[in-house]
């Protein structure tokens, strides 16, 4: 059972949030100013701290501080509570002592939802790479194992950026931290359109736990697969790393240089990091596609196939080295706004 620590100088908040969590199945402990809830937190190592920002003496931020400076509690995660009013004094992204905000009034559902990665987080760590989907992972294996090298290989509108989008915010939900480069998207519609698909990853993006780096390949020319080579190799510090797409940045290489960049990325993913490639499927030639496969731990092909009267996109998992489960080599999916990727029952393609 999960313990959390809430540090709430309001009575009713308090009581209201205890009785939620403990509903929940959690230990809940509970300090109403900044001495009592840094003495709990030392002496008692809970899983979660939820912490209010306006607090008797020290702010919640302040203990915050405290609590990150610490080495017995420089790793519990924080949440803190703050009202609207209180936004514009937050401190944002890589200076925040938090990890999360939580805005009040908030309901039970949205409580939960907010702790639920961070106390997934405090109990075994995930070893796979989800997209967040039940049905989708059980077709990758139960996932791809960490430190994969994984090609995403697809024609124009399979589905490609979709795949790749629902594994950001499988793997953000979590916990793990990420960055993407992409050719498809800026900041601003990349947000936009995750959003349309009910996969929201602007806390995510404020918090510091996702970078989104905006590309230009068609300038690089021949310099491509080296330049990006140097902007991944300056992320290995993130969990994963995504490359959506790489076809523009390999479009003026030769073989061997595209042979070199996946083999260097390789050795990348050797020391502990995770890179997903997308590329889309006629951008290199048959020859060399096969030998870039045979390099990768995981191979994702995505195509549109036209199954009676209808246009189905189809994902086959070709290979998942390592992977927990039999993979499911193909299953049908359709996207959907304010839902994602869903799979298709057989029934229905057929239909």
């Amino acid at each position: 059972m999960a313990k959390i620590l809430l540090i709430e100088h309001d009575y009713q908040t308090l009581e209201m949030t205890q009785g939620i969590l403990e509903e929940e199945g959690y230990e809940v402990l509970t300090a109403v100013d900044d001495a009592s809830g840094l003495k709990t937190a030392v002496g008692e190592k809970p899983d979660l701290i939820l912490l209010d920002i306006f607090l008797p003496g020290m702010d919640g931020e302040e203990v915050a501080q405290y609590l990150r400076a610490d080495p017995e509690t420089a790793e519990i995660p924080l949440i803190m509570l703050a009202d609207e009013s209180q936004l514009d004094h937050l401190t944002i992204g890589h200076e925040s002592p938090v990890d999360d905000y939580l805005i009040k009034p908030f309901d039970a559902a949205t409580l939960i939802t907010k702790i639920m990665p961070f106390i997934n987080r405090a109990g075994p760590q995930k070893t796979v790479i989800s997209s967040g989907n039940g049905e989708l992972d059980s077709k990758m294996g139960g996932g791809i194992p960490l430190g994969s090298l994984t090609l995403v290989e697809g024609s124009s509108g399979a589905g490609k950026s979709v795949l790749s989008q629902q594994m950001i915010f499988g793997s953000l939900n979590d916990s793990f931290t990420l960055s993407l480069f992409t050719s498809e998207n800026t900041v601003k519609s990349l947000v936009k359109q995750m959003r349309s698909l009910d996969l929201d990853i602007l806390d995510f993006l404020l918090l510091g736990k996702a970078r989104i780096y905006p590309m230009e390949l068609s300038r690089l020319g021949a310099s491509g697969p080296q330049l990006l080579l140097q902007a991944i190799s300056r992320e290995t510090e993130r969990d994963m790393v995504i490359v959506d797409s790489l076809t523009l940045a390999i479009g003026q290489s030769t073989i061997e240089e595209v042979l070199s960049f996946f083999e260097e990325c390789k050795r990348l993913c050797a020391r502990g990091s995770s890179i997903i490639l997308i590329l889309h499927s006629h951008a290199v030639s048959s020859e060399l596609l096969v030998r870039i496969r045979s390099l990768c731990d995981a191979h994702l092909q995505l195509r549109t196939e036209e199954v009676g009267k209808k246009l189905v996109k189809t994902l086959e998992v070709t290979k998942v080295r390592g992977a927990d489960k039999t993979t499911g080599n193909i299953v049908s999916f359709e996207v959907e706004p304010g839902w994602g990727m869903r799979v298709i029952p057989v029934s229905k393609v057929k239909g």
